[in-house]
């Protein structure tokens, strides 16, 4: 069944399956596959794999697992390939699954205008560290990004896909806006504004 949801003014914004919130993994796995159309669930997987901008697992214990839930839900079939030995089943998303999409597309959520970060979470506790040992993490930090650029660039030109453009220069502004945050972190050790292994003794035997 499809409902229409309503905003606090009473206004109908968007049509969406009853009982149905995408989770962002179901919401990446069944946009992939309205976009490519039929599919395997290996096919689907090893797009996400081979791609640099995306963070989707593609583990088959969870793979698995989410095709089920998107299938009793009426969001996608399955039909076995014939002939195939592996019993790959060729899947493909419903009506309802678009829909499903459509809305899931439109949702801003909370976690998802302040994205975790490793990094920023690591620097939070630079003070265990030396100088030199914050030194040496910035520079392979820096160097990494730097590939992951290059990276980028190289993906770029191999595929083709929706508002590709977009897409790679919000990637390709990530990585720059990281590499800017790593230069003021060093500059900021050089003037000692970010605290050290060796500067927090000191301060402890005053």
């Amino acid at each position: 069944m499809l409902l229409l949801r309503a905003t606090n003014s009473g206004r109908k914004v968007c049509l969406v399956p009853d009982n149905t919130t995408l989770t962002d993994d179901e919401g990446t796995f069944l946009s992939l596959l309205v976009r490519v159309g039929p599919a395997t669930a290996y096919q689907i997987s090893k797009i996400y794999a081979d791609s640099p901008v995306s963070n989707f697992g593609t583990s088959k214990g969870k793979i698995y697992p989410l095709i089920r839930r998107l299938r009793s839900q009426g969001l996608l079939r399955s039909a076995p390939i014939e002939g195939d030995r592996r019993g790959s089943e060729l899947l493909e998303s419903t009506a309802a699954g678009i829909e499903a999409v459509r809305h899931w597309v439109k949702q801003i959520r909370p976690h998802h205008l302040l994205l975790d970060d490793p990094l920023r979470t690591k620097v939070q506790s630079f003070e265990l560290l030396t100088e030199r040992e914050q030194l040496q993490w910035i520079n392979q930090a820096e160097a990494a990004l730097a590939d992951k650029l290059t990276e980028l660039d190289r993906y770029a030109a191999e595929v083709d896909v929706p508002f590709k453009q977009f897409v790679h220069a919000n990637a390709v502004a990530s990585i720059t806006t990281r590499l800017e945050w790593l230069r003021s972190l060093a500059a900021g050790i050089d003037t000692q504004e970010v605290p050290t292994k060796r500067t927090q003794r000191a301060t402890s035997k005053r």
